[in-house]
């Protein structure tokens, strides 16, 4: 969504078609947005000449799916498919987004990084960690976790407190991604935050900003860490313009005026 707004920004930008899996009520609504309902792996190629195509058409937030044979097959003949398309409409500026979970042993990384090597020939954006107003708050992620927490429960329980992590709002993830669109090679490029910070450190500064307490350890102590390097996107013009605690007092400030 902060993708599209962006791209609406840009005098530039003449038409955007959004793949769709079903109707919503919360579309945006604008001119220069067309939306195509279907599944990733079969939907019908439009007859339109594109510029540009940016594929990153997998929910890994949904539980129900989350490390089974559907993910994989989502992801990875839904990439054939797009690849197909672009083939097919000739698209010559094509970006895949990626995830950092290709370097852990699950299904979805190992799909994420099958989807890379169908992508050898494209531009791609590995994301890390992402943080905004409007990510799921009933999801797996840490992040979207704690912040449920503090707002229904006044409390946040921790878990896997020495795991590291990178965060990144969300504006300045789509910042990068267009950035990579318009300049970037055809290679991987990480979108991560510049900082590696404990999940202890990112819960601790959730209940500073939302002003609740840590009260109890949930589940192992596990520890794991991704490493990004994102010295290729900071060469391309890339930049971090919010840290993590000022990140977190936007998502707050969001939830306040909108509660619901």
């Amino acid at each position: 969504r902060e993708l599209v707004r962006q791209l609406l920004e840009r005098e530039d930008t003449e038409l955007i078609m959004c793949l769709t899996r079903g109707k919503r009520s919360d579309y945006l609504q604008h001119p220069k947005i067309q939306y195509l309902q279907g599944d990733v792996t079969t939907f019908k190629f439009p007859c339109i000449p594109f510029t540009d195509l940016i594929h990153g058409a997998c929910d890994a937030n949904d539980l129900h799916y989350q490390d089974s044979i559907y993910v994989y097959h989502t992801i990875t003949e839904g990439t054939k498919h797009v690849m197909e398309m672009a083939d097919r409409l000739s698209i010559e500026n094509v970006l895949v987004l990626s995830s950092g979970a290709v370097s852990r042993d699950t299904l979805y990384g190992t799909a994420k990084l099958a989807c890379e090597s169908l992508s050898k020939d494209c531009k791609i954006a590995r994301l890390y960690s992402v943080i905004g107003s409007e990510m799921p708050l009933n999801g797996q992620f840490a992040a979207g976790k704690f912040i449920w927490q503090a707002i229904n429960e006044g409390k946040i329980s921790l878990y896997g407190g020495l795991s590291q992590r990178t965060y990144l709002h969300v504006s300045d993830c789509a910042r990068w991604i267009l950035k990579i669109l318009d300049e970037g090679e055809n290679r991987i490029y990480d979108v991560a935050g510049n900082e590696s910070v404990s999940i202890t450190y990112l819960a601790m500064k959730i209940a500073e900003v939302w002003n609740v307490p840590i009260k109890d350890i949930d589940g192992p102590n596990r520890e794991d860490k991704y490493s990004p390097d994102i010295k290729p996107a900071i060469a391309l013009g890339c930049e971090q313009t919010l840290n993590l605690k000022q990140s977190l007092e936007i998502i707050h400030d969001t939830h306040i005026r909108h509660p619901h």
